[in-house]
């Protein structure tokens, strides 16, 4: 019996010779805006709540979380802010928080100067790029109650 090699040769250097479609890009990564944003309406008011990250070249990062006036684009304030580093390790975006800014007043947003400094001890947070470059996902543990935050690349 002749056993012929060549469809079984020809998968596995297939699978091998495949390059994943979501392997991360540095230049994708911080040459693009990544944004989330989700639309409210308040009493006679339609707003924005924006979910920013930037992706520095030289390893660092920094993202916001601001209400914007959905009709005129003006930032009303700011629920939270953060700045760090990150490090692309394993197809993962990892990112460790240097300082984070809440909002802890009585109101839902403020300027950023209302923000309160968070005591926090080695927080960070992971992402992954996906869908050939074009979303950025957080990745949420898996004892998480919430879902992960998806940033849109704004070329």
């Amino acid at each position: 019996m002749k056993i012929n090699l060549f469809p079984a040769v020809f998968l596995v250097l297939l699978l091998l010779g495949c390059k994943n479609e979501d392997e991360i890009n540095p230049e994708v990564l911080t040459q693009n805006q990544w944004l989330r944003v989700y639309e409210y309406s308040d009493a006679d008011q339609p707003y924005d709540i924006v979910y920013s990250i930037d992706f520095k070249s030289d390893g660092k990062v920094y993202s916001e979380v601001f209400v914007r006036d959905m009709e005129t684009k003006n930032v009303l304030g700011f629920l939270e802010y953060y700045n760090g580093t990150y490090q692309i390790i394993e197809n993962k975006v990892t990112v460790s928080i240097i300082e984070h800014f809440i909002n802890m007043g009585g109101t839902f947003y403020s300027n950023k100067e209302g923000l309160s400094l968070q005591n926090i001890e080695n927080q960070s947070r992971e992402y992954q790029l996906r869908k050939n470059n074009s979303e950025l996902h957080t990745l949420m543990p898996l004892y998480a109650s919430s879902l992960g935050i998806i940033y849109k690349r704004i070329d």
